[in-house]
């Protein structure tokens, strides 16, 4: 055999090989990183997020699982929130699409309980249409340290994390918010879905300064219970407004 052939039938057997290969396949998707922490105070409610891209010019299917809760205290629930929506805590698994060219966050939350503690979740972002191209995500939360910022100066209006949260229409009659005015004003309470529908409006009435409170049974205007989920409730005075989330478990 000659010099030449010899280099020849390598090169014509590789030829011959590559369509059997197949063509790469691109990355579907990237994460802005494969862990994320937030801190806050005992029975806050804790969201924290990593941002997932779709790196491709079409819609992408995408699995979101939350694979491992051993690390998560006694008493804590999550709840994902992604595909532009929330979904009822306890859900571990949800499944939808990403549209092109686009990127969207990826939010764990945490309910926390009132007992300082750490906790994390393993996540695992799956390509449905390719499920080797997966990649596996940790998501923590603390509340070992309490803010300074929790305590308020004399002058400054202050709207309090609900309590209990999250709170069970089938364990606990209501939630109890708390409030406080730097003055004698107007005020509106009101509770919103995370479509910014008016829920419950829970005050509408004028209020002396000082320390305030209202409560919520969990139940909308029509007096009917509400679905599980978050909830956003809001304090308008007459020069500003403040709100929080809560979460009201089955």
């Amino acid at each position: 055999m000659t010099n030449t052939a010899k280099v020849f039938l390598p090169v014509l057997l590789l030829v011959l090989f590559l369509p059997m290969l197949g063509p790469a396949t691109a990355q579907s998707f990237e994460v802005a990183s494969t862990s994320a922490l937030k801190t806050g105070n005992p029975s806050d409610y804790l969201e924290v997020k990593i941002l997932v891209t779709n790196l491709t010019a079409s819609p992408l299917n995408l699995q979101i699982e939350i694979t491992d809760q051993s690390a998560l205290p006694e008493g804590w629930e999550t709840q994902i929130c992604f595909f532009q929506n929330c979904y009822p805590p306890g859900v571990t698994l949800k499944t939808g699409q990403l549209p092109a060219s686009s990127a969207e966050l990826l939010d764990i939350a945490f309910a926390t309980t009132g007992t300082p503690a750490t906790g994390s979740v393993k996540v695992v972002v799956t390509n449905t249409d390719n499920p080797t191209e997966n990649v596996e995500l940790t998501f923590s939360a603390s509340t070992m340290t309490t803010r300074t910022s929790g305590v308020p100066s004399a002058g400054e209006l202050t709207l309090q994390q609900n309590y209990p949260n999250p709170f069970s229409h089938s364990k606990t009659t209501s939630t109890t918010i708390a409030f406080r005015l730097v003055e004698s004003s107007p005020v509106t309470l009101k509770v919103f879905n995370l479509l910014g529908k008016e829920v419950r409006t829970l005050l509408n009435e004028h209020r002396p300064a000082g320390r305030s409170s209202a409560s919520w049974d969990g139940r909308d205007n029509e007096g009917r219970p509400v679905p599980a989920g978050i909830y956003v409730y809001k304090l308008s005075t007459r020069s500003q407004s403040l709100s929080r989330r809560l979460m009201i478990t089955r």
